[in-house]
């Protein structure tokens, strides 16, 4: 019987052991796991980081294009303006040298 008895407990103790690594087991898949998403969620982070950097430099970029534009046009308004009073005065020389003769 204390042999029995002794049988009993060395089972229990090892079922007992059992139980306890198959609870280190899930506790650490779970652990895994919980770092699986949180690993997830900071690439997701950064990546939206990187995403608004880019999107904060293009908006810049397109600003500066904007502007360069803006005053190329003015140049060209005025550059033209300019060739057209010098085409009109080429005329009007035209037309006075032509009614002298």
């Amino acid at each position: 019987m204390a042999e029995e008895i002794n049988t009993n407990h060395k089972r229990q103790i090892i079922m007992s052991n059992k139980k306890l690594i198959l609870s280190i087991a899930a506790g650490a898949a779970l652990l895994a796991g919980a770092a699986v998403i949180v690993a997830r969620k900071k690439s997701q982070n950064k990546y939206k980081a990187n995403v608004e950097e880019a999107k904060q430099n293009f908006k810049s970029k397109l600003s500066q294009l904007q502007r360069k534009a803006k005053k190329e046009y003015q140049n060209s308004v005025s550059e033209t303006e300019s060739a057209v009073n010098n085409a009109k005065e080429r005329a009007a020389e035209w037309v006075n040298k032509a009614s002298r003769a």
